[in-house]
Protein backbone atom coordinates (compact mmCIF):
# COMPACT_ATOMS: atom_id res chain seq x y z
CA UNK A 1 0.00 0.00 0.00
CA UNK A 2 2.68 2.47 -0.76
CA UNK A 3 3.34 5.02 -1.54
CA UNK A 4 0.84 7.00 0.85
CA UNK A 5 0.94 6.13 4.51
CA UNK A 6 0.23 2.48 4.94
CA UNK A 7 -0.44 2.45 8.49
CA UNK A 8 -3.61 3.56 10.40
CA UNK A 9 -0.95 4.57 13.56
CA UNK A 10 0.80 6.56 11.29
CA UNK A 11 0.48 9.88 13.86
CA UNK A 12 0.52 11.94 10.59
CA UNK A 13 -3.27 11.49 10.35
CA UNK A 14 -3.34 13.38 13.64
CA UNK A 15 -2.39 16.65 11.29
CA UNK A 16 -4.50 15.62 8.31
CA UNK A 17 -8.09 17.36 8.04
CA UNK A 18 -11.08 16.42 7.47
CA UNK A 19 -14.99 17.64 7.16
CA UNK A 20 -15.76 17.28 10.92
CA UNK A 21 -14.08 15.71 14.04
CA UNK A 22 -13.87 12.16 13.58
CA UNK A 23 -10.89 9.48 13.91
CA UNK A 24 -10.42 8.82 10.57
CA UNK A 25 -8.16 5.90 10.87
CA UNK A 26 -10.88 3.90 14.11
CA UNK A 27 -13.33 4.42 11.52
CA UNK A 28 -11.38 2.73 8.37
CA UNK A 29 -10.59 -0.13 10.78
CA UNK A 30 -13.83 -0.44 11.90
CA UNK A 31 -14.77 -0.86 8.72
CA UNK A 32 -12.45 -3.13 7.18
CA UNK A 33 -13.32 -5.31 10.11
CA UNK A 34 -17.31 -4.90 10.10
CA UNK A 35 -19.08 -2.71 7.92
CA UNK A 36 -21.02 -0.22 9.11
CA UNK A 37 -23.64 1.42 6.31
CA UNK A 38 -23.87 4.84 8.61
CA UNK A 39 -20.33 4.84 9.78
CA UNK A 40 -19.51 4.58 5.98
CA UNK A 41 -21.71 7.48 5.24
CA UNK A 42 -20.43 9.74 7.93
CA UNK A 43 -16.74 9.32 6.33
CA UNK A 44 -17.66 9.39 2.92
CA UNK A 45 -20.02 12.21 3.46
CA UNK A 46 -19.13 13.83 6.02
CA UNK A 47 -15.53 13.84 6.90
CA UNK A 48 -13.46 12.88 3.51
CA UNK A 49 -15.84 14.97 1.23
CA UNK A 50 -18.18 17.11 2.03
CA UNK A 51 -20.37 19.84 -0.12
CA UNK A 52 -17.20 18.96 -3.07
CA UNK A 53 -14.41 20.05 -0.68
CA UNK A 54 -11.85 17.23 -0.09
CA UNK A 55 -9.42 17.01 2.64
CA UNK A 56 -6.13 15.85 3.69
CA UNK A 57 -7.58 12.58 5.07
CA UNK A 58 -9.36 12.19 1.84
CA UNK A 59 -6.72 11.01 -0.36
CA UNK A 60 -4.51 8.96 2.76
CA UNK A 61 -7.83 7.13 2.94
CA UNK A 62 -8.31 6.23 -0.92
CA UNK A 63 -5.51 3.30 -0.56
CA UNK A 64 -7.43 1.49 2.46
CA UNK A 65 -10.69 1.81 0.67
CA UNK A 66 -9.60 -0.29 -2.38
CA UNK A 67 -8.43 -2.75 -0.41
CA UNK A 68 -11.70 -3.13 1.33
CA UNK A 69 -13.66 -2.74 -2.25
CA UNK A 70 -10.62 -5.92 -3.49
CA UNK A 71 -12.36 -8.70 -1.18
CA UNK A 72 -14.44 -10.66 -3.43
CA UNK A 73 -16.85 -11.42 -0.83
CA UNK A 74 -17.45 -7.09 -0.09
CA UNK A 75 -20.03 -6.83 -3.31
CA UNK A 76 -22.36 -3.86 -1.10
CA UNK A 77 -18.72 -2.59 0.28
CA UNK A 78 -17.83 -2.31 -3.22
CA UNK A 79 -20.13 -0.34 -4.33
CA UNK A 80 -20.05 2.26 -1.92
CA UNK A 81 -16.46 2.52 -2.09
CA UNK A 82 -17.10 3.16 -6.08
CA UNK A 83 -19.60 5.69 -5.60
CA UNK A 84 -18.01 7.54 -2.89
CA UNK A 85 -13.97 7.64 -5.29
CA UNK A 86 -16.12 8.40 -8.00
CA UNK A 87 -16.68 11.73 -6.13
CA UNK A 88 -13.06 12.10 -5.12
CA UNK A 89 -11.91 12.04 -8.58
CA UNK A 90 -13.95 14.35 -9.79
CA UNK A 91 -13.57 16.94 -7.14
CA UNK A 92 -9.75 16.14 -6.21
CA UNK A 93 -8.47 18.22 -8.85
CA UNK A 94 -11.73 21.14 -8.29
CA UNK A 95 -12.73 23.05 -11.55
CA UNK A 96 -9.51 22.38 -13.17
CA UNK A 97 -10.20 21.78 -17.46
CA UNK A 98 -10.47 18.31 -19.38
CA UNK A 99 -6.90 17.03 -19.31
CA UNK A 100 -5.53 18.11 -16.37
CA UNK A 101 -1.32 18.23 -15.46
CA UNK A 102 -0.97 14.46 -14.60
CA UNK A 103 0.61 15.96 -11.10
CA UNK A 104 -1.83 18.64 -10.58
CA UNK A 105 -2.50 20.27 -7.02
CA UNK A 106 -4.94 18.15 -5.21
CA UNK A 107 -7.96 20.07 -3.62
CA UNK A 108 -7.45 20.03 0.23
CA UNK A 109 -4.09 19.42 0.14
CA UNK A 110 -1.21 21.89 0.25
CA UNK A 111 2.32 21.18 -0.53
CA UNK A 112 3.82 23.52 1.27
CA UNK A 113 3.93 24.30 5.13
CA UNK A 114 2.57 27.65 4.63
CA UNK A 115 -0.23 26.18 3.17
CA UNK A 116 -0.77 23.81 5.66
CA UNK A 117 -0.75 26.64 8.14
CA UNK A 118 -3.78 28.38 6.46
CA UNK A 119 -6.10 25.76 6.74
CA UNK A 120 -5.63 26.73 10.55
CA UNK A 121 -6.91 30.29 10.12
CA UNK A 122 -10.80 29.11 10.37
CA UNK A 123 -9.90 27.62 13.32
CA UNK A 124 -7.85 31.15 14.73
CA UNK A 125 -10.98 33.21 13.70
CA UNK A 126 -13.55 30.78 15.17
CA UNK A 127 -11.86 30.55 18.36
CA UNK A 128 -11.52 34.37 18.36
CA UNK A 129 -15.15 34.74 17.39
CA UNK A 130 -16.50 32.39 20.60
CA UNK A 131 -13.70 34.19 23.03
CA UNK A 132 -15.10 37.42 22.31
CA UNK A 133 -17.33 37.95 25.41
CA UNK A 134 -15.52 35.62 27.96
CA UNK A 135 -18.26 37.23 30.71
CA UNK A 136 -21.08 35.59 28.42
CA UNK A 137 -22.17 32.34 29.06
CA UNK A 138 -21.65 29.86 26.18
CA UNK A 139 -24.25 27.06 25.24
CA UNK A 140 -23.17 23.69 24.82
CA UNK A 141 -22.41 23.25 21.62
CA UNK A 142 -20.33 26.63 21.79
CA UNK A 143 -18.23 25.03 24.13
CA UNK A 144 -17.49 21.78 22.69
CA UNK A 145 -16.57 24.18 19.27
CA UNK A 146 -14.37 25.89 21.33
CA UNK A 147 -12.74 22.09 23.22
CA UNK A 148 -12.17 20.92 19.50
CA UNK A 149 -10.80 24.25 18.10
CA UNK A 150 -8.23 24.10 20.86
CA UNK A 151 -7.56 20.51 20.24
CA UNK A 152 -6.70 20.95 16.58
CA UNK A 153 -4.60 24.08 17.19
CA UNK A 154 -2.88 22.52 20.25
CA UNK A 155 -1.69 19.47 17.47
CA UNK A 156 1.92 20.02 16.38
CA UNK A 157 2.12 21.43 12.77
CA UNK A 158 3.16 20.03 9.70
CA UNK A 159 6.72 19.95 9.37
CA UNK A 160 9.36 19.38 6.69
CA UNK A 161 9.00 15.74 7.38
CA UNK A 162 5.73 15.47 7.07
CA UNK A 163 5.60 17.24 3.85
CA UNK A 164 7.50 14.42 2.51
CA UNK A 165 4.70 12.05 3.41
CA UNK A 166 1.89 14.27 2.14
CA UNK A 167 3.81 14.68 -1.34
CA UNK A 168 3.95 10.64 -1.00
CA UNK A 169 0.30 10.94 -0.44
CA UNK A 170 -0.43 12.74 -3.71
CA UNK A 171 1.81 9.98 -5.66
CA UNK A 172 -0.33 7.31 -3.99
CA UNK A 173 -3.33 9.09 -5.20
CA UNK A 174 -2.64 9.93 -8.91
CA UNK A 175 -1.17 5.65 -8.67
CA UNK A 176 -4.28 4.68 -7.36
CA UNK A 177 -6.42 6.66 -10.28
CA UNK A 178 -6.46 3.61 -12.65
CA UNK A 179 -7.50 1.39 -9.66
CA UNK A 180 -10.42 3.88 -9.32
CA UNK A 181 -11.72 3.86 -12.45
CA UNK A 182 -11.39 -0.38 -12.65
CA UNK A 183 -13.27 -0.40 -9.69
CA UNK A 184 -16.19 2.16 -11.55
CA UNK A 185 -15.83 -0.14 -14.39
CA UNK A 186 -16.37 -2.94 -12.55
CA UNK A 187 -19.67 -2.48 -10.70
CA UNK A 188 -20.86 -1.15 -14.29
CA UNK A 189 -20.37 -4.72 -15.07
CA UNK A 190 -22.01 -6.42 -12.03
CA UNK A 191 -25.27 -5.39 -12.87
CA UNK A 192 -25.42 -2.13 -10.58
CA UNK A 193 -28.35 -0.12 -9.54
CA UNK A 194 -29.60 1.61 -11.78
CA UNK A 195 -29.64 5.13 -10.11
CA UNK A 196 -25.82 4.70 -9.88
CA UNK A 197 -24.57 4.06 -13.67
CA UNK A 198 -24.82 8.16 -13.73
CA UNK A 199 -22.19 8.19 -10.65
CA UNK A 200 -19.85 5.09 -11.39
CA UNK A 201 -19.52 6.87 -15.44
CA UNK A 202 -18.57 10.64 -14.01
CA UNK A 203 -16.05 8.49 -12.27
CA UNK A 204 -14.57 6.72 -15.45
CA UNK A 205 -14.83 9.77 -16.90
CA UNK A 206 -12.92 12.15 -14.13
CA UNK A 207 -10.33 9.40 -14.17
CA UNK A 208 -9.87 9.95 -17.97
CA UNK A 209 -9.20 13.36 -17.50
CA UNK A 210 -12.96 13.87 -19.36
CA UNK A 211 -13.90 16.53 -16.16
CA UNK A 212 -16.62 18.37 -17.66
CA UNK A 213 -18.04 15.39 -18.97
CA UNK A 214 -17.76 13.88 -15.82
CA UNK A 215 -19.42 16.63 -14.09
CA UNK A 216 -22.78 17.20 -16.22
CA UNK A 217 -22.86 13.36 -15.08
CA UNK A 218 -22.78 13.54 -11.92
CA UNK A 219 -25.54 16.16 -11.98
CA UNK A 220 -27.51 13.41 -14.30
CA UNK A 221 -30.65 15.07 -15.76
CA UNK A 222 -30.33 18.66 -14.52
CA UNK A 223 -28.12 20.73 -13.83
CA UNK A 224 -26.09 24.41 -14.87
CA UNK A 225 -23.39 25.04 -17.60
CA UNK A 226 -22.03 27.68 -19.50
CA UNK A 227 -21.03 28.67 -23.06
CA UNK A 228 -17.14 28.07 -23.53
CA UNK A 229 -17.07 30.67 -25.97
CA UNK A 230 -18.88 33.78 -24.31
CA UNK A 231 -19.40 32.32 -20.60
CA UNK A 232 -23.05 32.88 -21.05
CA UNK A 233 -24.88 30.67 -18.46
CA UNK A 234 -27.48 28.32 -19.00
CA UNK A 235 -29.54 25.58 -17.77
CA UNK A 236 -30.36 22.15 -18.80
CA UNK A 237 -33.74 19.63 -18.14
CA UNK A 238 -33.43 16.48 -19.65
CA UNK A 239 -36.92 15.42 -21.27
CA UNK A 240 -37.21 12.21 -22.77
CA UNK A 241 -34.57 11.74 -25.39
CA UNK A 242 -34.21 15.72 -25.54
CA UNK A 243 -31.53 17.62 -23.27
CA UNK A 244 -33.58 21.47 -23.44
CA UNK A 245 -31.54 24.28 -22.62
CA UNK A 246 -32.29 27.30 -21.02
CA UNK A 247 -30.49 31.03 -21.20
CA UNK A 248 -29.59 32.73 -17.92
CA UNK A 249 -31.67 36.41 -18.08
CA UNK A 250 -29.39 39.39 -19.41
CA UNK A 251 -29.47 42.03 -16.79
CA UNK A 252 -31.72 43.91 -15.64
CA UNK A 253 -34.46 42.27 -17.53
CA UNK A 254 -37.05 40.61 -15.42
CA UNK A 255 -36.22 37.26 -14.15
CA UNK A 256 -38.77 34.46 -15.53
CA UNK A 257 -37.68 30.50 -14.40
CA UNK A 258 -38.55 28.85 -17.50
CA UNK A 259 -37.29 25.61 -16.85
CA UNK A 260 -39.50 25.28 -13.58
CA UNK A 261 -42.36 26.56 -15.81
CA UNK A 262 -41.31 23.89 -18.30
CA UNK A 263 -41.30 20.70 -15.69
CA UNK A 264 -45.06 22.17 -14.31
CA UNK A 265 -45.97 21.80 -17.70
CA UNK A 266 -44.12 18.76 -18.19
CA UNK A 267 -42.33 19.98 -21.91
CA UNK A 268 -39.94 21.94 -23.01
CA UNK A 269 -42.74 24.95 -24.47
CA UNK A 270 -40.23 27.44 -23.56
CA UNK A 271 -36.59 25.91 -24.29
CA UNK A 272 -33.72 28.35 -25.64
CA UNK A 273 -32.41 25.35 -27.53
CA UNK A 274 -31.50 21.51 -27.44
CA UNK A 275 -28.04 19.95 -26.90
CA UNK A 276 -26.71 18.17 -30.64
CA UNK A 277 -25.86 14.87 -29.45
CA UNK A 278 -22.89 13.33 -30.80
CA UNK A 279 -23.49 10.54 -33.57
CA UNK A 280 -21.36 6.83 -33.74
CA UNK A 281 -20.60 7.70 -37.27
CA UNK A 282 -18.28 10.60 -36.14
CA UNK A 283 -14.67 10.26 -35.40
CA UNK A 284 -14.74 10.00 -31.74
CA UNK A 285 -12.35 10.39 -29.43
CA UNK A 286 -11.41 6.86 -27.65
CA UNK A 287 -11.87 7.72 -24.14
CA UNK A 288 -15.67 8.89 -25.08
CA UNK A 289 -15.99 5.73 -27.07
CA UNK A 290 -15.41 3.74 -24.78
CA UNK A 291 -17.58 5.60 -22.22
CA UNK A 292 -20.60 5.24 -24.29
CA UNK A 293 -19.77 1.47 -24.39
CA UNK A 294 -20.01 1.15 -20.85
CA UNK A 295 -23.23 3.50 -20.95
CA UNK A 296 -24.93 1.12 -23.25
CA UNK A 297 -24.32 -1.96 -21.03
CA UNK A 298 -27.04 0.08 -18.32
CA UNK A 299 -30.26 -1.58 -17.85
CA UNK A 300 -31.60 1.77 -19.02
CA UNK A 301 -31.01 3.65 -21.84
CA UNK A 302 -30.59 6.72 -20.27
CA UNK A 303 -27.10 6.81 -19.63
CA UNK A 304 -26.02 6.50 -22.78
CA UNK A 305 -28.63 9.15 -23.59
CA UNK A 306 -27.20 11.50 -21.40
CA UNK A 307 -22.86 10.20 -23.17
CA UNK A 308 -23.91 11.48 -26.19
CA UNK A 309 -26.18 14.51 -25.28
CA UNK A 310 -22.96 15.94 -22.66
CA UNK A 311 -20.20 14.86 -25.60
CA UNK A 312 -22.68 17.15 -28.14
CA UNK A 313 -22.90 20.50 -28.70
CA UNK A 314 -25.01 22.96 -28.49
CA UNK A 315 -25.35 26.98 -30.43
CA UNK A 316 -25.01 29.65 -28.11
CA UNK A 317 -27.91 32.36 -28.07
CA UNK A 318 -25.39 35.20 -26.97
CA UNK A 319 -22.50 34.70 -29.33
CA UNK A 320 -24.34 32.42 -31.79
CA UNK A 321 -20.78 29.86 -31.73
CA UNK A 322 -21.45 26.56 -31.88
CA UNK A 323 -19.63 24.34 -29.46
CA UNK A 324 -19.56 22.26 -26.29
CA UNK A 325 -20.73 22.51 -22.87
CA UNK A 326 -18.49 24.13 -20.17
CA UNK A 327 -19.22 23.45 -16.53
CA UNK A 328 -19.94 26.19 -14.29
CA UNK A 329 -16.91 27.19 -12.13
CA UNK A 330 -18.33 29.37 -9.69
CA UNK A 331 -19.81 26.17 -7.87
CA UNK A 332 -22.22 23.38 -8.47
CA UNK A 333 -25.83 23.31 -9.40
CA UNK A 334 -28.53 22.23 -7.38
CA UNK A 335 -31.03 19.48 -8.86
CA UNK A 336 -34.20 20.12 -10.45
CA UNK A 337 -36.99 17.99 -10.10
CA UNK A 338 -36.67 15.19 -13.41
CA UNK A 339 -39.28 16.00 -15.84
CA UNK A 340 -41.57 13.29 -17.50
Amino acid sequence: MEPGISELTDPLWAKLDGGFDEDVPAMLGELAASWDDDTADMLFHGVLWHQHSCYGATYAAVPHLLEIADREENQHQRLEIALFLALVALDSRGQLPDDPPADALLQGLPETIEGWDSKLDCYRHGLARLAENPDQPHSENELKQLAYYKEVLATPPVDADDLTKILSIKAGFYQALPAIRALCERLLLEDPDEDAVPYLLSGVAAVDGLLSLARHLNCGDSGTFQCGSCGWGYEFVRYGEQIALYADNAPGTPRVDKAVEDYKDGAPLRADGFLAPITESEHLDARISALLSLAKRAPSPVPALLVRHFAGSFVCCKCVVQGPMATVESGRPGPIPTAP
